[in-house]
């Protein structure tokens, strides 16, 4: 028999020692996430409740838990591994397995609202670039993309690029910015993780976070340093697709 690749032992093992192996478990660490989501992301989610939403590769569905809760009710998910799914059907999630990238290229469905959270690092660029041109084309115009990826702008970024054997790059939050617009992407916010406040540990911590931050930045001034643009080890991109898209053409023809 050929032996795993290296992916697939890292993936296999990750999902044991995190623990998530029934849907007890699922639940707990879904709805701990569910709390953040909605703090962090819920400005940013289209108000229609029957807008349609994709998540690639979805995992093994925190996103497509939190998305349910909120009410959202056409939303599905997609991922390559089928233990991820497995684990997210444990809760009735609408996971299917499928490859991102090929689904997203060959198809011809259009969606309200995309979402990638943690996979960009773990592919080529060039294939980052191509995922992202072909989530342009599925989205409506005035659709959105959500993404999560590692940020090396700030003093701790490496953490989360090399706490993973197999993520392969990282973005600052300029050169993401810029990628987005490069591919036509408009009205673009790149969030920190910092603390929400659905809790009173999160208040006091947020509460803290701003006087950190200036204290952080006038240090890395007084080094004749910029401060990072983003503080936390991971951040998350807000785009949209202009709502009228007569006369922009595709930049990878390729995906067509």
């Amino acid at each position: 028999m050929p032996r795993e690749s290296y992916a697939q032992l890292s993936y296999g093992f990750q999902t044991q020692a995190r623990g998530l192996l029934d849907a007890d478990a699922l639940r707990r660490r879904f709805g701990k996430l569910a709390k953040w989501y909605a703090c962090r992301l819920g400005p940013h989610l289209p108000p229609d409740r029957d807008a349609t939403f994709l998540d690639v590769p979805c995992g093994y569905g925190n996103l497509l838990y939190f998305l349910q809760l909120k009410g959202y009710r056409n939303v599905a998910g997609y991922d390559l591994d089928p233990e991820q799914v497995r684990l997210a059907r444990l809760l009735d999630l609408p996971a299917r397995e499928g490859n991102a990238l090929a689904l997203l290229s060959e198809g011809d469905q259009q969606f309200d609202c995309i979402a990638s959270i943690d996979f960009l690092e773990h592919i080529s660029r060039d294939d980052a670039l191509q995922f992202l041109q072909s989530c342009w084309d599925r989205l409506r115009p005035g659709g959105t993309l959500i993404l999560r990826t590692p940020c090396a702008d700030g003093p701790f970024g490496a953490h989360d690029l090399f706490n993973d054997i197999t993520h392969q790059w990282s973005l600052t939050a300029a050169a993401l910015r810029t990628i987005l617009r490069m591919l036509d992407f408009e009205r673009i916010t790149i969030l920190d993780e910092r603390p929400q406040p659905y809790n009173v540990v999160n208040m006091l911590r947020l509460m803290l976070f701003y006087p950190a931050r200036l204290l952080a930045s006038g240090m890395t001034r007084a080094l004749g340093l910029d401060p990072p643009a983003i503080w936390s080890r991971a951040m998350w991109a807000i785009a949209h697709k202009p709502p009228t898209t007569d006369g922009v053409e595709s930049r990878c023809p390729s995906s067509q």
